[in-house]
């Protein structure tokens, strides 16, 4: 009878041990770092400039893949390597959407840039068009 009690004391540390020597898979730890880096260059390329919605789901999104990851458990892993995952591509999306919109901008100056080449040489021609 005073076995039982002895053995359940002494399984209970290598039990706790157990717990707390849970590491995250290869996969998870690769795709939080990518996903850091793609969100690293969505900031010093201003993506938020024209993108902020996009930018900040894909921020939130990430920061839930951190606490997912504290939970040091399977099921915690799977989440925040979801999680990652999904904020991978929406950082992607918001800095695609955001050089997009970058470049119709460069493309509407330049439109607007011709326009007035245009407006200048019809003028000229008709000044230059009069009767002497």
């Amino acid at each position: 009878m005073k076995a039982y009690p002895l053995a359940m004391a002494l399984s209970l540390p290598l039990l706790m041990q157990g717990c707390a020597s849970h590491r995250p898979s290869e996969e998870v730890t690769a795709q939080m770092a990518r996903t850091e880096v793609v969100l690293q260059q969505a900031d010093r390329s201003n993506v938020a400039v024209n993108s902020l919605p996009e930018l900040q789901k894909a921020k939130d999104k990430y920061a839930e893949a951190k606490v997912a990851l504290e939970k040091n458990s399977d099921e915690g892993d799977r989440r925040a390597l979801m999680l990652a995952k999904q904020a991978e591509v929406d950082a992607q999306y918001a800095s695609a959407r955001s050089q997009s919109a970058s470049q119709e901008d460069a493309a509407q100056q330049v439109q607007n840039g011709v326009e007035a080449l245009k407006d200048e040489a019809n003028r000229n021609a008709a000044g230059s068009a009069t009767p002497e």
